[in-house]
């Protein structure tokens, strides 16, 4: 039984070949200094369709055997954020005036997406799903 089941789950990994997730991130700032910051990156717990995707951007970057996925993401979050910052992105900046001063606040969200993971040898190309 516990060989039937792991040849299935190499099966599956083997059939699907990427890895899907979603990505999500908010951040607000208070007269140009970070007060809150939010990031998501979540495996998807659901099979996706791969014919259905879109180029988003390529990481040069080389993931280790022993590592997972989610760890390589978090750890080169910076990089994958800039993959992002042109798809469903919304600023709202306002100013509060008030007798102590002007308070300039600013909230940069990006609109959860998902999007799977592809690895090829020294470089990661992300996709998202459509």
């Amino acid at each position: 039984m516990a060989r039937n089941f792991w040849l299935l789950t190499i099966f599956t990994c083997g059939l699907f070949g990427a890895e899907s997730f979603w990505f999500s991130y908010k951040v607000a700032t208070e007269n140009r200094t970070v007060v809150y910051e939010e990031r998501n990156i979540s495996s998807l717990m659901q099979v996706v369709d791969v014919k259905k995707y879109k180029f988003l951007c390529q990481l040069d970057v080389s993931k280790k055997k022993y590592r997972s996925a989610e760890y390589f993401l978090n750890k080169n979050f910076d990089k994958l954020l800039e993959c992002f910052y042109p798809m469903s992105t919304n600023v709202v900046n306002y100013t509060v005036i008030e007798t102590k001063g002007i308070i300039e606040k600013t909230v940069l969200i990006i609109i959860p997406t998902k999007f799977i993971v592809e690895f090829k040898g020294q470089f990661a190309n992300i996709k998202t799903i459509e």
